[in-house]
């Protein structure tokens, strides 16, 4: 495989394109209609142009990754095939184990999430790529990018962890993607539909807005991103009252609003003077 393999990362981009704007423009219609804030029109315009951006550098970024791991001759320590240990020969209910496997996946993978989250907050130079994401005040389902970077530290903290096991029915990573992916749209959705009484333990809207929240009794709270559970485990779980829907952003920090900004806004030394990094920072984390 080529590292400048064209053709493969187009595909890789054009399937994630395909996921984003199915899920992004559904959740935008639930925030049209249902809407918990109104935000202009013009920032759905930047998220769809940002978002276009990131999936072009992460096509680039995951295909290099799939080429490394090739070439570091790394593979599966475990391969687990639930139809086989169970003993069902049955396709219909080896399918439905296929989509439970991928959902064991996606709740492990926010498991690694959760603490390369932690470590975005904790380590600086982590923190100004993350802060990008964390900068956005007008927070929508489609204007929820995070910096063009973010692929390269999830393929460190989540992917190469979960290479190392390795699922039988090909379905089973296609759920998983698809249960994240939807996850990151609607968790940044600023709609009144939510998911109620599951958000015990599958993350949405109301729970993910508290992390982005500008309250200081919200801070280094809900790190988890597809479930609910790690938060709970490692207590740093909030659960969101019944109207509470707080102003989001970073306090000094303005959004990015050209592409320019986008790309640059960690390395803005300027920027970052301004927003007298040592208190305005936290105090927006």
């Amino acid at each position: 495989m080529h590292v400048l393999d064209v053709n493969q990362m187009t595909q890789i981009f054009l399937n994630s394109l395909e996921l984003v704007v199915i899920f992004a423009t559904f959740c935008a219609a639930l925030e049209l209609m249902f809407p918990a804030y109104r935000y202009s029109f013009a920032s759905y315009g930047r998220g769809v142009r940002n978002w276009i951006i990131r999936l072009g550098c992460g096509a680039v970024i995951w295909h290099l990754y799939a080429v490394s791991l090739a070439w570091l001759g790394i593979k599966p320590l475990v391969t687990i095939n639930f139809g086989t240990m169970l003993h069902f020969d049955n396709a219909i209910v080896n399918s439905g184990l296929a989509i439970f496997s991928g959902v064991l996946v996606a709740i492990a993978g926010d498991f690694f999430y959760y603490w390369m989250h932690r470590a975005q907050h904790a380590v600086p130079f982590l923190w100004r790529l993350h802060a990008t994401h964390h900068s956005i005040r007008e927070l929508t389902a489609w204007n929820c990018h995070h910096h063009v970077s973010e692929p390269l530290i999830y393929a460190g903290f989540v992917a190469l962890p979960l290479t190392l096991f390795h699922f039988e029915s090909g379905v089973v990573p296609v759920v998983a993607m698809t249960l994240i992916t939807f996850q990151a749209h609607l968790s940044h959705s600023s709609t009144r539909i939510n998911l109620g009484p599951l958000r015990y333990i599958i993350g949405d809207n109301k729970f993910h807005r508290i992390h982005h929240s500008l309250e200081s009794h919200h801070r280094h709270r809900n790190y988890g991103f597809f479930t609910t559970i790690w938060d709970t485990v490692f207590l740093t779980a909030y659960w969101p009252k019944k109207n509470e829907w707080p102003e989001v952003g970073l306090r000094g920090q303005p959004e990015p609003l050209t592409a320019r900004d986008y790309i640059l806004f960690p390395f803005d030394r300027r920027r970052w003077r301004r927003a007298k990094v040592g208190s305005d920072v936290e105090a927006g984390r």
